[in-house]
């Protein structure tokens, strides 16, 4: 493994598994505070390619304007002594995989770029001035040969572009996943770079930052990942090799039935996250009894203060527990502006299958409840438990009654 870069950008060089012929580029920006300007990032992203040695040299994507420099300084020391690179590989066009395609291309001016049908259409959008006769448009189970390896081309529209592709190299057993399987966040890749990641830190520590990346970027296309994980049900795959994140072993960590869960909407457990929004505290002090209630049921359970909250985080506790309870107080006449944040966010990426509660809070003309719940409803086999629970400021001894009917009711379901 070699190191290079600044306090801020690193690359780290790395052999992808014991005679494999692939090298892995694990590029870090520290300095980044939120993905695509909306997702918070709480220790900065990682932006990976490869480079396969055959007799053909082939480069596997490139990255982030962020990374591109360190990138090209580490990718430009490897190749010193070996030939050009023949081919470069383009499984996914967005630009913090794009950004270095046009210097690479004028750079390396014998090299082929290899792509999609849709990628080549795409491409002049993200990189201008590539001739036509320098571009491979590859169709489902297409090869290319490298010399040893027949690298081979599996179609993966949606996920989560419509240009998208996957490879699979049989010699290796790897499966190059795009934007599949990959995390936000840059400590397990780093590690994994490093040879310093275990299968048993993989299991406790990647599932989160996961769950929150497919939940966010690719959670309104599980039926694409679902016919995705049909064509590579078939393939012997001894490691993943996504685009962000760690390399994975499947010998270590499988994270495959996680991905099948999330892709079709199911709960990875049983538990309930209450999203509370609150004005002065009557409805957060609600929430909070509630989380007794259900406790006291045997339900392990959260609340989740959506004041100032990561909303992608949200997304994502959502997508892992089965009970979901939405509190709010009316506020100009609707909810909070949170919670019909958090609404607009679940339902956009497809969230249905959960057992939900409907919490609302009003001084005087409380209509947050209605329209929490007329969201809900246009969310696909959300079960509404009753009752419907009215809070008027602070709870008195009959809402405290309806809350309890609803925490016992909840947890019946569950």
């Amino acid at each position: 493994m070699k190191s290079s870069g600044t306090n801020n950008i690193e690359v780290r060089v790395f052999s992808v598994g014991e005679n494999t012929g692939i090298t892995g580029f694990c590029c870090a920006d520290h300095a980044v505070r939120f993905f695509e300007r909306q997702y918070p990032l709480a220790e900065g992203m990682t932006y990976n390619s490869y480079v396969i040695d055959d007799e053909k040299l082939t480069v596997v994507d490139t990255v982030d304007a962020s990374v591109e420099k360190t990138w090209r300084e580490s990718l430009d020391r490897f190749l010193r002594g070996k030939r050009s690179p023949d081919y470069l590989i383009v499984q996914h066009l967005e630009p913090d995989h794009s950004a270095a395609i046009g210097n690479f291309m004028k750079d390396f001016p014998e090299c082929r770029l290899v792509c999609t049908a849709k990628a080549a259409q795409m491409l002049p959008q993200f990189a201008a001035g590539i001739s036509p006769e320098r571009i491979v448009a590859v169709r489902e189970d297409d090869t290319l040969d490298t010399g040893c390896r027949q690298l081979t081309f599996l179609m993966a529209p949606m996920v989560h572009w419509p240009e998208v592709m996957v490879m699979y190299d049989p010699m290796s057993s790897t499966l190059f996943s795009a934007d599949a399987f990959g995390t936000f966040g840059t400590a397990l890749a780093l590690q994994g770079a490093s040879g310093e990641l275990s299968g048993a830190t993989l299991v406790s520590d990647w599932r989160g930052e996961a769950r929150r990346y497919y939940a966010n970027i690719c959670g309104k296309y599980g039926a694409q990942v679902q016919a995705l994980l049909k064509k590579v049900s078939a393939l012997d795959i001894a490691r993943l090799c996504p685009l962000h994140g760690p390399v994975i072993h499947l010998s270590e960590f499988n994270p495959v039935p996680l991905y099948d869960r999330w892709s079709n909407w199911e709960p990875e457990d049983n538990g309930c996250v209450i999203f509370v929004s609150s004005l002065h505290g009557g409805t957060l002090a609600a929430a909070y009894e509630l989380e007794t209630m259900l406790a006291a049921q045997g339900v392990e359970t959260r609340v989740f203060d959506m004041m100032g909250a990561d909303l992608a985080e949200a997304v994502s506790q959502a997508f892992a527990n089965k009970g979901l309870v939405f509190m709010s107080p009316t506020y100009d006449g609707a909810m909070m502006p949170a919670m019909r944040g958090l609404l607009s966010r679940l339902q956009s990426k497809g969230l249905r299958g959960r057992v939900v509660g409907v919490v609302e809070n009003g001084s005087w003309a409380p209509v947050a409840g209605r329209l929490m719940t007329e969201e809900l409803q246009r969310m696909k086999d959300m079960e509404i438990v009753e009752p419907k629970v009215t809070v008027r400021t602070r709870l008195t001894d009959e809402s405290r009654q309806a809350l309890e009917a609803l925490a016992e009711n909840l947890a019946g379901r569950l």
